[in-house]
């Protein structure tokens, strides 16, 4: 494994929808260290990092920071998997279409829309390639379903005098991750449950290793970038049990596991119920699902194309969450 992350030329100005979040955050510090000015749109403004105020919904407010950037990064979404169908819709789907008009009409040379390998499904041979149809949920879950479409969309577009690039990254884990701070809670209230005995896969890539990715692909050539569509992570064939597992052990506590026939079904009402009371939740079937997919996604066109090989080990990834977690007093 080489330990010298790339830096290649990029862009000289970029822009991210949904800076402010864990991978907009990250990535414009990067980008920023490679030479690039970085603005952003979120919504929470950070005049300090050039982010204004504004949503994927309505450009209108936020557009004329597009003026002279040279590449946008979409990352900008509502990541739930029981988020309401149509605020779903309206934010991944129509927001995607609305950015890209946005884009256009700036003369935006680059456009990444960061999608998800949800758009596989659960279900997906090993290794999968980016030629594997995309699948839906028919509702079951409105982020696999949303963020299917705003592929349709991206692709949609391509036509247009700018050239678009579609990301599917894996779960990527890391300080600040959502993939590190729910467990934790969920851990901490005795609630953490895997089906089919945590024998699912987590298709790790650690933020650092994806930002290297992102990075490659914003300075790839016209022929790697226009229209191509690349998963992100790290083939490493690491299962939901060892993963959450090891998070449990940094607290001491315990990751319960039931058949997935009957935990399925079971946190449907559960969810539901609590979403009912006001409370945050994300308990459901989908959840279920998604933890229980057993095939990783192939990372040969990253390697291939662009060259992307992961600086930062799982080992590595893991302490620096765990130190992370520590510093923020989670454990």
């Amino acid at each position: 494994m080489t330990t010298t992350r790339p830096a290649p030329a990029v862009p000289k100005s970029v822009f991210i929808t949904g800076a402010g979040g864990f991978i907009g955050r990250t990535l414009a510090a990067r980008l920023r260290e490679l030479g690039a000015t970085v603005t952003g749109v979120d919504l929470v403004a950070d005049p300090e990092n050039g982010i204004v105020q504004g949503t994927t919904t309505d450009p209108s407010t936020w557009a004329h920071a597009l003026e002279g950037v040279e590449a946008v990064v979409h990352t900008a979404a509502i990541v739930s998997t029981v988020a309401p169908t149509e605020a779903a819709w309206d934010v991944n789907v129509l927001g995607t279409k609305k950015v890209i008009d946005a884009a256009v009409e700036a003369g935006v040379q680059r456009f990444v829309h960061l999608s998800s390998i949800a758009a596989y499904g659960w279900v997906y041979p090993e290794y999968v390639t980016e030629d594997y149809p995309t699948r839906v949920t028919g509702g079951l879950s409105t982020y696999v379903d949303t963020k299917t479409n705003s592929e349709l969309v991206a692709h949609a577009n391509g036509h247009r005098g700018m050239d678009i690039a579609i990301v599917r990254p894996a779960d990527v884990y890391g300080p600040g991750s959502v993939w590190v701070r729910e467990p934790l809670a969920m851990i901490e209230a005795n609630q953490m449950i895997l089906p089919d005995g945590g024998r699912g896969t987590f298709d790790v890539i650690y933020i650092d290793n994806f930002v290297d990715a992102m990075v490659l692909l914003l300075a790839a050539d016209r022929e790697a970038f226009a229209g191509q569509t690349y998963n992100f992570g790290e083939e490493l064939k690491i299962t939901t049990g060892e993963y959450f597992g090891e998070l449990a052990s940094w607290k001491g506590g315990k990751v319960k596991t039931v058949p997935i026939k009957i935990v399925a079904p079971a946190l449907a009402v559960v969810g539901k119920v609590q979403r009912t009371l006001g409370m945050k939740s994300e308990l459901g079937p989908a959840l279920m699902h998604m933890l229980n997919r057993r095939a990783l996604v192939s990372n040969a066109k990253a390697r291939e194309v662009l060259g992307f090989t992961p600086v930062v080990s799982y080992e590595d990834g893991i302490a620096r969450s765990k130190q992370w977690a520590l510093n923020e007093g989670l454990i």
